[in-house]
């Protein structure tokens, strides 16, 4: 085989395609990579320059040791595996932090993605909290209080880079919301 030049996989316009790259029938794009446990992963992109774009924060993720899994991995899934694993508590307060999260968090905040999340998706959430649900301070205090554990463990398990409720709720401390109850 000396002698004979390599082939390039190409797309239909073609543009020469990286290892893992490929054109789909419909003209979209996937890559696929295998991690360190062996198992296959795929993403799709409509265009060769958005999937690049993916690639390229895939390949960040994978430097910085978090983990590709990360991308599907919902909070309440992230709460599960916390209620799993926490010891140490008192049996009436670990029953009242499942009370709070089950009761504010799961139905709508914890079915979002772990690696989706914001500060000020946070924000919104305890904004919607005491603006909609009409709670008391204390009591987002309490579901912050379980809410920041959770994504503490997510960010020591390298599923996420930073906690996105670091510091949300000094904030709305100094904000109209706490302030406002105080008054009454």
């Amino acid at each position: 085989m000396a002698g004979k030049a390599q082939t390039k996989r190409k797309d239909k316009d073609r543009i020469v395609l990286r290892k893992g790259e490929s054109q789909r029938k419909n003209g979209t794009y996937h890559f696929s990579w295998t991690d360190k446990a062996g198992k296959r992963h795929f993403i799709y992109a409509p265009t060769l320059e958005e999937l690049r774009e993916k690639e390229a924060a895939i390949e960040k993720d994978k430097l910085d040791g978090i983990k590709a899994e990360a991308r599907y991995v919902t909070v309440n899934e992230m709460f599960d595996l916390w209620c799993q694993l926490k010891r140490g508590l008192k049996n009436n307060t670990f029953e009242n932090y499942k009370y709070m999260y089950n009761t504010f968090v799961r139905p709508n905040f914890g079915k979002q993605r772990i690696t989706a999340l914001k500060k000020s998706d946070v924000k919104r959430f305890y904004n919607y909290l005491a603006d909609e649900r009409g709670l008391q301070a204390s009591t987002i205090d309490s579901v912050h209080t379980v809410l920041h554990q959770v994504l503490d463990m997510a960010v020591d398990d390298d599923y996420i880079r930073s906690n996105p409720s670091d510091g949300v709720l000094k904030e709305l401390k100094q904000s109209h919301i706490f302030k406002t109850e105080k008054r009454r």
